[in-house]
């Protein structure tokens, strides 16, 4: 690959933001005070409903589903926002960007499902940061390789804010 001195200063200069969707206090708390420092931005969100909502208005460059999600279910929340739902009809995707699941119990999905949610990665609790942010920049990196025109969605001029 060449090496392109605008494209290496983007992605140094690149801060993605990234919506946390839990109603566990705990995991919300140690993911929104912790992901900061491994380069991100972040939004915690404790609703299913609220989140279908909130993508009408904004987007985020990455998205961590609690799979413990109580208050609407995981899997039909990542549907929806896939446009995949049977629930919903005529329903258009709200984002492309990439999912991580994380999980305290063992969650066994099929390829297919994995792909029709969008999830990226499955993560099984406990987790640390040291293991996370990496996983997480890879994840976004090989989004931002299917997408490499696409701005931040904290860029003002992403289309569709």
């Amino acid at each position: 690959m060449i090496d392109r001195p605008l494209l290496k200063a983007r992605k140094h200069s690149e801060r993605p933001h990234v919506l946390i969707v839990t109603d566990d206090p705990d995991l919300a708390t140690f993911l929104n005070e912790g992901l900061p420092l491994g380069g991100f931005w972040t939004t915690v969100i404790s609703s299913g409903l609220q989140v279908l909502e909130v993508f009408r208005l904004r987007q985020f460059d990455l998205i961590i589903v609690d799979y413990g999600l109580r208050s609407f279910g995981a899997e039909e929340l990542m549907l929806r926002l896939r446009g995949a739902s049977s629930r919903i009809r005529e329903q258009a995707p709200r984002t492309t960007a990439p999912v991580v699941v994380i999980s305290v119990d063992p969650v066994e999905l099929s390829d297919e499902s994995m792909q029709t949610m969008g999830i990226s990665r499955m993560l099984h609790a406990p987790i640390d940061l040291e293991d996370l942010v990496p996983e997480l920049h890879a994840v976004f990196e090989e989004w931002r390789e299917a997408y490499p025109t696409m701005p931040l969605s904290d860029d003002p001029t992403r289309p569709n804010r």
